[in-house]
């Protein structure tokens, strides 16, 4: 049994996670990296320092999470140290145009996975008295239009970390949000797959309205800067070792900017937006 002090982080196989998984990992941490794909933790086992362990892990599927439970339980005397809530699920669009199906999926992987994750945690990571790292996103504190389905998720995951906050602090155990902006990560480009599909799948006559809003975020997305995702590493390393951890991580200039517009009145703010998209 090692003294290390272990974490388990979600969706590790790219971005964000991946990078924190192999920072912790190179700090000395006995790092527990969730993915789906053999193939993904294999990688990761490499990039390693050699003591990774990768999971098999589902944050949708009860018996996965289940599954893990054991093995970190197993392999850390029932102690753990940090949780890392990080899998998730982009995409969306004008509301008209999505599928409830999709939503239900982005909500179920974004959302619902947060509470059975950590429901399952909450045992070791009290014992040891933990951390809890969930990853946000800058749109968990600006909604704009177009993006309410991901955004919806992203604000429900700062309600639920300013409500655990408090309600496990009596347990000695902390909670983070990061809130990055763009990030050079997968997740764009899946994100991007995602709003082809739903518009090749759109009624007839559905997409001309929006295009618009639309050709505005492929441009946009085509231009923007990304930062690279060890820059979030850092503040994920920062908020497991802080004798006292930040309550948010706000992530790039972008993210600050969009800060300092969340902070304008909102007639302002709206339609500072609008003239943005719509010039």
């Amino acid at each position: 049994m090692s003294n290390m002090k272990s974490v388990l982080i979600t969706g590790a196989s790219t971005g964000i996670g991946r990078a924190s998984a192999l920072r912790l990992d190179s700090e000395g941490f006995q790092v527990f990296a969730g993915v789906r794909k053999p193939g993904d933790g294999d990688g990761l086992k490499k990039a390693s320092t050699g003591g990774l362990i990768p999971v098999m892990l589902d944050v949708t599927d009860a018996k996965s999470i289940a599954a893990v439970v054991k093995t970190v339980s197993e392999e850390t005397n029932g102690e753990l140290f940090g949780l890392m809530n990080n899998a998730g699920l982009t995409g969306g669009g004008p509301v008209e145009m999505v599928p409830i199906s999709k939503i239900r999926s982005i909500i179920e992987v974004n959302l619902i996975s947060i509470f059975a994750v950590t429901q399952a945690f909450l045992p070791m990571l009290r014992k040891s008295k933990g951390r809890i790292i969930n990853t946000g996103s800058i749109f968990g504190l600006i909604a704009l239009p177009g993006r309410s389905i991901y955004a919806a998720t992203k604000f429900a995951l700062e309600a639920i970390s300013e409500s655990l906050r408090l309600e496990l602090r009596p347990f000695g155990i902390t909670v983070s949000v990061l809130e990055p902006g763009a990030i050079a990560t997968e997740i764009w480009r899946k994100g991007s797959t995602s709003t082809d599909e739903i518009i090749e799948q759109s009624q007839p006559g559905i997409y001309e309205l929006y295009e618009p809003l639309l050709q505005f975020y492929k441009k946009k997305f085509a231009e923007q800067k990304y930062l690279a995702p060890e820059a979030v590493a850092d503040c994920v390393f920062h908020a497991f070792t802080a004798r006292k951890p930040k309550r948010h991580y706000v992530v790039g200039n972008d993210a600050k900017f969009m800060l300092w517009i969340k902070r304008l009145p909102e007639s302002i703010r709206d339609w500072f937006v609008y003239k943005t998209i719509y010039k």
